[in-house]
């Protein structure tokens, strides 16, 4: 026993030593975990080494011995359980020194905590900003689209009382006269017949002798490009004098209508042509003598124009009946003129004289309600996505195509033209198809579409010129 009891000592003296070393070295209460993992194995080795059939049964002093010392080892595991748990009253304090390095790592470590999460709420901040704050609005000018048609709509006299509405039936109440037009023009008969033809002028004949010289009738004058001339009756020029006489062409062409010049007589000695010579002071005249007489290309011609020349006069006739509430439509059957031609086919005339007359059939109706039964043709032509932006009654264009005088009824035509172009609410652009498109790509995509004339982007932010991610980013709008 006295044994044991020493050696449990020895243990004790060499574990307490542990205990004070890792107090002076002042490490931090967790670390004083493997000391109490050291005395609970140094207990367990003592239990190990000294199992409890090797310790003596019968010796009761020994027993209580080895009580005790359970007992002691039982109570330093309770104090160094406690002294974990437990801050440490007893133990001295931390070195002063010791503090500002542990504070500056602390510092440090909270810098760059801090730091870490400033930087990731930033790029959670971009992230957002990518998707959700960039904007595009795009404002559309649509382009005027021209649309035309033609309507038909009745004329009657009057309206019955169970007759329906007037914008509905197609029927406008109207009035049907007749207008006498006439005309007379005077024509030119274009068949000739040549019955003959002569160049014909006047010449001095001059003579710078000293002696007169006779000249016979039809004796030769030459001219510089020798083109051949003959007088037309005989004459005498006195010595140092002029005589003025007629010529004619040898050979008749419009070539020999020549200008004036200087002519010699070839008839004459050699030596006396210089002295005795002809001149003229204006240019010689091509004529011919003809027949004119009627063809059939002048008797058509006649025929078409007195027509148009009464069909030009219906704009003067209708003034007279214009009125600024009623719109007016008329007819002209160019088939029921009466045309008076004052020369026959083949008729020695140089002009013939025609006359022709014809009625003009005019229906007179209520501007108002031709007007309203054409807009609401427009509307019905016009696509869901488009309006009217133009339209002019005084562009519409009446027609008179079939009428009963005794009726009092007729039908008429309405030509029409106008434009149109998107309503503001249209929705033709699939702002799908502009995600992320840059603006250039953007302009391709606008300008595949004939209804918008002109476009302006707006960014934002400024600088970036590409289309948000999101569809709901992207606001178009019609001007």
């Amino acid at each position: 026993m006295p044994k044991l009891k020493k050696e449990a000592d020895k243990k004790t003296a060499v574990k307490k030593p542990r205990a004070k070393r890792v107090i002076k070295k002042e490490k931090p209460l967790p670390k004083a975990k493997p000391i109490t993992i050291d005395v609970i194995a140094d207990d367990e080795d003592i239990l190990t080494r000294h199992p409890a059939e090797a310790l003596p049964a019968d010796n009761i002093e020994e027993r209580e011995n080895l009580d005790v010392q359970k007992k002691f080892f039982s109570d330093l595991v309770a104090e160094m359980k406690d002294k974990k748990h437990s801050p440490n009253l007893s133990a001295p304090l931390p070195d002063n020194k010791d503090l500002p390095s542990r504070g500056r790592k602390s510092l440090h470590l909270y810098r760059r905590i801090a730091f870490q999460f400033i930087a990731l709420t930033a790029i959670f901040l971009v992230i957002v900003a990518y998707f959700f704050l960039p904007s595009l609005k795009i404002s559309l000018h649509p382009s005027a689209e021209a649309v035309s048609d033609s309507m038909s709509f009745n004329i009657v006299p009057s309206l019955d009382d169970q007759a329906p509405a007037v914008a509905n039936s197609r029927s406008l109440v109207g009035h049907i006269q007749n207008v006498p037009l006439s005309a007379e023009k005077i024509y030119e008969a274009s068949g000739e017949e040549i019955l003959g033809e002569e160049v014909s002028g006047e010449v001095t004949l001059h003579n710078e002798y000293s002696k007169a010289q006779p000249l016979v009738a039809n004796t030769r004058l030459l001219s510089p490009d020798n083109k051949l001339f003959r007088l037309k009756e005989a004459v005498n020029i006195p010595a140092g004098g002029t005589v003025k006489a007629q010529i004619y062409a040898d050979k008749v062409s419009p070539e020999m209508a020549i200008g004036p010049t200087r002519f010699t007589i070839p008839g004459l000695w050699l030596g006396l042509q210089d002295q005795i010579y002809a001149s003229s002071d204006e240019a010689f005249e091509y004529s011919h003598k003809i027949k004119r007489y009627v063809k059939q290309r002048d008797l058509d011609q006649a025929i078409n124009d007195i027509k148009s020349t009464l069909a030009a006069k219906v704009d003067n006739s209708i003034t007279a009946f214009y009125n600024d509430g009623e719109a007016l439509a008329y007819s002209l059957d160019d088939s029921s003129a009466k045309i008076d031609l004052g020369a026959k086919l083949g008729e020695e005339v140089a002009e013939f004289n025609v006359a022709a007359a014809n009625n003009l059939t005019l229906v007179s109706f209520s501007k108002e309600q031709a007007e309203t039964l054409v807009k609401a043709k427009l509307a019905f032509l016009l696509p869901d996505d488009k309006k009217l932006s133009a339209f002019d009654g005084k562009d519409i264009a009446y027609r008179l195509d079939a009428f009963d005088a005794d009726k009092g009824t007729a039908t008429v035509t309405a030509s029409f033209k106008g434009s149109m172009s998107l309503r503001t609410d249209a929705n033709i652009i699939d702002r799908r198809q502009l995600v992320n498109l840059n603006q250039a790509q953007i302009a391709d995509y606008l300008h595949s579409f004939p209804e918008i004339e002109s476009y302006e982007l707006k960014f934002f932010p400024a600088f970036i010129k590409r289309a948000p991610s999101l569809a709901d980013r992207i606001k178009v709008s019609v001007d």
